[in-house]
């Protein structure tokens, strides 16, 4: 029994380290916004002025944050659904035998690796009307321009599409690797009985990507609603506000108007909201266990 408890004991140690990381990287810092989130404090003040819930009241009565939230939830779901298909497609087709495969697997990587910041600067210029490239091609063969970060109706589709663009390497490479592990003779049996390319997809590759499809699932639902750099360095979220998610105006209630106590507040929401949507990923979607059937 002595033996079984040091046993168990061994094994809470060798997992200790990565527990202490976890608090100082994101368990004291949240626990730090949310005290901030009971204060009323003004950037350059001493210290702050105890207001219990006053700063959350205040942000639910606004407009403003409901609209934030509309567009971060908007934002959220529209990216998530694209960067789970478009890599899916890409990785099946970079997984086909075909010449100069791994050279275009290579380049694959080119928007993984530019900096957010050269990418959304220069896409910024690119995109504008009048001097940017694409508008000076739309003027070209179709006669007409389009404000792409400056209209209401192109601003949302043309950032999530270069969000997408972005993130495309990281999802594309997971599936990938992902499907080199399915064995080629469960496609050459389903071949063998007239299994086409859809049923082979179907019954074979898709539930053998099911769990990397999931983790991809959460990791970019959590990457995107904490979007800030892609849509502060384009259009700093405009035009209009409608691209104003809950990062985009936690930023500028605490380090534009120095609010610091709503900022915090707005902050220890959204943490709230991904934690929830966390424990109800993992509930209500995590893939079935060989065993369950």
């Amino acid at each position: 029994m002595k033996g079984y408890k040091r046993l168990s004991l061994v094994k809470y140690l060798y997992i200790l380290p990565i527990l202490i990381l976890i608090s100082i990287i994101f368990v004291y810092p949240l626990s730090q916004v949310v005290i901030a989130s009971l204060y009323n404090i003004r950037m350059g003040a001493k210290e702050g002025v105890f207001i219990g819930l006053d700063n959350y009241r205040l942000i639910f009565s606004e407009p403003v944050f409901w609209k934030s939230v509309n567009s971060t939830l908007i934002w959220t779901f529209c990216n998530l659904i694209l960067q789970l298909i478009i890599p899916l497609g890409v990785a099946i087709l970079l997984n086909q035998k075909l010449k100069g495969i791994h050279f275009i697997r290579t380049s694959i990587l080119l928007p993984w690796i530019v900096p957010m910041v050269a990418l959304a600067v220069s896409m910024k210029w690119m995109l504008l009307p009048g001097i940017g490239i694409f508008n000076e091609i739309l003027k070209n063969t179709i006669g007409t321009q389009i404000s792409f970060l400056g209209s209401q109706n192109a601003a949302v589709p043309t950032l999530i599409i270069l969000n997408t663009w972005k993130i495309l390497p990281f999802g594309t490479l997971l599936i990938l690797t992902a499907l080199q592990t399915i064995p080629e003779e469960l496609y050459e049996a389903a071949r063998v009985d007239g299994a086409n390319f859809w049923r082979q997809f179907i019954y074979i590759t898709f539930p053998l990507l099911g769990k990397m499809i999931w983790f991809m699932g959460f990791l970019v639902l959590v990457w995107n609603f904490n979007t800030f750099d892609t849509i502060w360095l384009t259009t700093e979220g405009g035009p209009g506000h409608i691209m104003q998610t809950l990062p985009v105006l936690i930023y500028r209630r605490a380090f534009r108007v120095f609010r610091l106590g709503e900022g915090a507040a707005i902050a220890t929401v959204g943490a709230i909201f991904l934690i929830v949507v966390g424990i109800l990923y993992f509930k209500f979607l995590s893939p079935k266990k060989e065993n369950e059937g």
